[in-house]
């Protein structure tokens, strides 16, 4: 009985072994650049990262969570542009979460719909400005503490 228990108790102890936390971050942030690049080319003005650290949260261990404001040369066509990325997200494999709200002018998706990857929003909202932005959100898959947090 023994030899059959450690084995699969083996299996299952691999199964949790989490990332490090700069992959599920790299990771998770390229799935944000991969929504940018969907974007008309020369659109985007400027790109602002408002909590470059990340948070980090998640039972058994951390997860990055990241958060662009993606100005557009064009503010006016921020409302617009998030429409078209929902439809060529979907084109470049971004499956939407069915759990969501999703509409026009947000949605939530995952590469290939897979629950591990990194869960990208994207909305359209203004700045205390009244400036129209594309947010684009990241949840990363849980992983190991990055160094300093405990």
């Amino acid at each position: 009985m023994a030899a059959i228990v450690v084995p699969v108790l083996l299996v299952f102890a691999g199964c949790a072994q989490l990332p490090p936390f700069d992959t599920a971050r790299d990771e998770a942030r390229g799935e944000m650049q991969e929504i940018v690049d969907l974007l008309p080319e020369d659109a985007v003005d400027h790109i602002e990262d408002p909590i470059p650290a990340g948070f980090v949260s998640c039972a058994g261990g951390t997860k990055y969570t990241g958060r662009w404001l993606v100005y557009l040369k064009e503010p006016g066509d921020a409302e617009a542009a998030v429409e078209g990325l929902r439809r060529d997200a979907a084109a470049a494999g971004f499956v939407e979460d069915e759990l969501l709200d999703n509409r026009d002018d947000r949605f939530g998706s995952r590469r290939g719909g897979d629950e591990e990857a990194p869960l990208v929003g994207v909305s359209f909202d203004e700045d205390v400005d009244d400036v129209p932005y594309v947010e684009i959100m990241v949840f990363a898959r849980c992983s190991q503490a990055p160094e300093g947090i405990e």
